[in-house]
């Protein structure tokens, strides 16, 4: 966290970015909890990013019921956070290496925000938000475009192959978690299934752009290799 007193241009940036957020908060809960909370955190001079109320081990959803910080529908907001920040990070790397997909990443990071909302607001069953399928079937595209581009995968490949390709093989594996956290709360209806069907189909994805990253990067993939048999054999 910067210091206003250090650098106050800066800090100004960083209020500004808060208030953003905080507005889509508001915007996307009918929370007056929440609402009070969010006008607060921008009213604030020194624009503290902490305060204090979930030290105790508990949070707020969107109607304000306040739940303990491990509830399932927190681990399935909290793991779609990180798989956004983990592709975040990938887009970074393929940046640096000027590959073109940078947009399709940023593309599901917005999508994942949406995904987020709906997690959020999965207490209020009146108010569960609908996500569209043309998400999905985006995914299924790009899967098929970069796909025509690489050789068949007929190997069990093991994650490595340079950083951005590397960043993308975490990125699918926290994805999986992700669904497997959200799959419940569909299960019970408090979720749209197109979350998870979304999520299950953007594994694929990950997978197999991570691949194209590793082509790109002129690296070669990482194969499992099996041991010979004679050496699976225990000796006795």
């Amino acid at each position: 966290m910067y210091s206003g007193e250090k650098n106050p241009q800066l800090n100004r940036i960083d209020c500004y970015k808060m208030e953003v957020v905080n507005r889509i908060i508001c915007r996307t809960s009918s929370s007056p909890l929440l609402a009070n909370y969010c006008r607060h955190w921008n009213s604030t001079v020194a624009c503290t990013l902490f305060t204090r109320e979930g030290d105790d081990g508990w949070s707020v959803t969107s109607t304000g019921e306040k739940r303990p910080k491990d509830d399932r529908i927190f681990n399935a907001i909290g793991a779609t956070d990180e798989l956004s920040s983990y592709i975040g990070l990938a887009r970074e790397f393929a940046k640096d290496g000027e590959h073109t997909y940078t947009d399709k990443l940023k593309r599901i990071q917005c999508i994942l925000v949406d995904i987020s909302a709906s997690i959020l607001k999965s207490c209020q069953p009146e108010q569960q938000v609908q996500l569209s399928s043309r998400h999905t079937k985006d995914l299924e595209e790009w899967i098929e475009e970069y796909s025509r581009q690489l050789p068949p995968l007929e190997k069990y490949v093991i994650p490595g192959g340079g950083k951005a390709c590397t960043s993308l093989h975490v990125a699918r594996t926290i994805c999986r978690r992700a669904e497997r956290c959200v799959v419940p709360l569909v299960r019970n209806g408090e979720v749209d299934k197109e979350a998870q069907v979304y999520l299950n189909r953007l594994s694929d994805f990950l997978l197999t752009i991570s691949r194209f990253a590793c082509k790109i990067d002129k690296k070669n993939e990482s194969i499992y290799i099996p041991r010979p048999d004679e050496e699976l054999v225990s000796k006795t």
